[in-house]
């Protein structure tokens, strides 16, 4: 049985006005991943990476081309139905974490649930507490952002788009302000994550990032070059010493739910 599409881009272009001017950022972008890929896109500053992940989150708008998830024409749809496709449908995961300074870690993760009318509190705690848990911070659910590391805020995070049960992770350049140690827990979780069958479409200028998903797609100049990558298979090993792992034990923790 052949693998569904789940994101289709077909001619998609984005150009910005500015004036007179115009910049012309993607230009005839046709793109298919499949449901359960673990897709990474990558190329030089100013490529058009994170402005093409904005898009298939429905974050931005394409300017011309069509834009197919799960079979809908996303351009077609009005504003409200897009930020219900947001909502429920993607976790975002950004590399500046985007964290509330004033919430807890587990107030930071049920943020996106306070959305959902239809769960009551006690769905929404039971929801927080099983992505803590999963991604091995738990003990950290009271603890505010200042109080954590550059690498358990972006577990956090993690956590925060994990928690509605999206069916893609778009994460745009999540390691960028991790350590290499903190960097190598990130991806293992990817890792582990995609192995339950999470699509995950990763930006990233880091070539041993990149390395790590099943596909590359490479941009230059707005337009598309792909390649087929090795995906590697190292999230155990990425995570195994509960030294490197910033001394918290993360490595006992981490399960697949």
């Amino acid at each position: 049985m052949s693998a569904k599409t789940l994101i289709r881009f077909e001619g998609i272009e984005k150009i910005y006005k500015v004036g007179k001017l115009e910049s012309t950022v993607l230009s005839d972008i046709n793109l298919t991943i499949d449901e359960g890929e673990y897709v990474s896109i990558c190329g030089p500053s100013g490529c058009g990476k994170s402005t093409l992940l904005s898009i298939m989150g429905v974050l931005n708008g394409a300017t011309k081309g069509r834009y197919l998830l799960d079979g809908e024409d996303v351009t077609k749809m009005k504003p409200a139905e897009h930020a219900r496709i947001r909502n429920r449908q993607f976790g975002f995961i950004f590399q500046a974490f985007n964290l509330s300074s004033e919430m807890t870690a587990a107030e930071n993760v049920e943020l996106p649930l306070t959305y959902r009318k239809e769960l009551s509190r006690k769905d929404r705690k039971e929801l927080v507490d099983e992505m803590l848990e999963k991604i091995g911070m738990a003990d950290y659910a009271q603890h505010f952002p200042s109080q954590l590391s550059g690498g358990q805020q972006q577990r956090i995070a993690i956590a925060r788009a994990l928690t509605g049960k999206p069916k893609v992770i778009l994460a745009d350049e999540p390691t960028g302000n991790l350590d290499s140690k903190a960097a190598a827990i990130v991806m293992g979780i990817f890792d582990l994550l995609n192995a339950e069958g999470t699509t995950i479409c990763l930006v990233t200028h880091d070539p041993r990032s990149a390395q790590k998903a099943k596909r590359q797609i490479h941009l230059f100049d707005g337009r598309i070059q792909e390649k087929e990558g090795e995906g590697a298979s190292e999230s155990e090993a990425a995570i195994q010493d509960d030294e490197t792992a910033e001394g918290d034990g993360y490595s006992n923790r981490l399960h697949i739910v």
